[in-house]
């Protein structure tokens, strides 16, 4: 005797965050759940030489949809029964602090790229390009150090200014200026031998860097000094490239050019939570059920509206034993017996599970049958009988 198998379909669980008018519609997140049957009716071996089934309509897309994020909701803009397409707004949550969020994003990242902003990006690419001038200087002064004509007009200097330094000590001496200075005259001196000695000094020093040859720290604190102003160059001349819409090398840094793309991912970010509050159709379909008015609380992951794509159905069997899923082929015709229609409809064999269910201790497979046609008033979940058409 056939048994009547209730059957509760494979269901898609999508959490979705929906988006309005010509925002990107968000992919679904599909769990897939299997439902627990009442009872556990013995598999259908068949009888004879022919193979037979039970079975039940199923939708090609079934969705329970829910949001990501808590809130009121705002509009419902769907009822039970209602024709959706793809990416139509069906509940909506109050999205005020979203709004003002992607705002203020956009506020921000309007700052950074202001004509103002630019003029600023220019002026540092300038400064920075001044500076690897002179550090460029400073390395070469390094390496090349030895310059005998620059040498002997140092040295030329230190000359003069002995010189100078001579004279004046000389008449500061014959002045015979005591411990303290007692009149203009004898300041005057002082301050001519003071200066002539600082002019001694500094063309001393001069010569001395220019007549000795560098050390290796000296050599290396100029190299630095030139890669860290190249490096400010090249930061500079990428963030003002980002500015203008020039090509950014993929390993581009640089703490102005973080910030800028930083205020970018803020807008996708705010854009994103704005998207969260609008619930959307992943699939034309029809609604086949909504559990949420105006004003409700929707907690995250909360189911509150179901989906099925009414123009798209196929069967899958419920019993086949695993005695006759061997004598099941794809593309094997087969006839379907639609009890509530009282209709026969032809079909074949689309898929054969690789995995085994377990009804009432038994062994069966699921197959899935594609219908040659489409009968009226046909729906989900109506139950039907299978005959495989074996060779005898």
């Amino acid at each position: 005797m056939k048994h009547k198998v209730p059957f509760l379909p494979v269901i898609l669980t999508l959490l979705l965050a929906a988006c309005a008018g010509a925002v990107k519609t968000p992919a679904a997140l599909p769990t897939v759940m299997l439902g627990n049957n009442a009872t556990t009716p013995a598999p259908n071996t068949g009888t004879g030489t022919g193979v037979t089934a039970s079975g039940v309509i199923v939708a090609d897309q079934q969705a329970h949809i829910a949001f990501k994020v808590a809130g009121n909701v705002k509009l419902v803009s769907v009822a039970v029964g209602g024709q959706v397409q793809t990416g139509k707004i069906l509940v909506q949550l109050d999205d005020t602090t979203q709004q003002i969020e992607l705002e203020q994003a956009n506020m921000a990242l309007h700052e950074l790229t202001s004509p103002e902003a630019i003029a600023n990006a220019e002026l540092v690419v300038t400064t920075a390009q001044g500076n690897v001038i002179n550090a460029q200087y400073g390395v070469n002064n390094q390496l090349y150090w030895k310059n005998d004509p620059l040498i002997q007009d140092q040295y030329s200097n230190v000359v003069i200014a002995k010189d100078n330094l001579d004279k004046a000590q000389r008449a500061y001496d014959n002045a015979h200026v005591g411990e303290y200075i007692n009149n203009v005259g004898e300041a005057a001196l002082y301050q001519a031998l003071y200066d002539a000695q600082q002019a001694y000094n500094t063309a001393n020093y001069y010569f001395s860097v220019y007549s000795q040859k560098p050390t290796e720290r000296l050599i290396n604190a100029a190299q630095a000094t030139l890669d860290l102003a190249s490096a400010r160059l090249i930061n500079a001349q990428t963030y003002l490239a980002a500015l203008t819409g020039g090509d950014i090398p993929d390993d581009a840094s640089g703490s102005s050019l973080v910030t800028l793309r930083m205020a970018k991912l803020a807008i996708q970010t705010a854009q994103d939570n704005l998207d969260a509050t609008r619930l959307v159709a992943p699939f034309p379909g029809e609604v086949a059920s909504i559990s949420a008015s105006t004003g409700d609380y929707i907690s995250p992951g909360q189911v509150i509206l179901v989906i099925s794509d009414i123009n798209h159905l196929h069967v899958e069997t419920t019993d086949l034993s695993e005695r006759d899923v061997p004598k099941v082929k794809l593309g094997q015709a087969v006839t379907v017996s639609i009890k509530a229609l009282n209709q026969d409809v032809a079909g074949k064999v689309s898929a054969i599970s690789p995995l085994a269910d377990s009804l009432g201790g038994d062994v069966v497979y699921k197959v899935t049958i594609v219908l040659d046609n489409l009968p009226a008033n046909l729906r989900a979940g109506m139950s039907v009988d299978v005959q495989f058409k074996t060779s005898k």
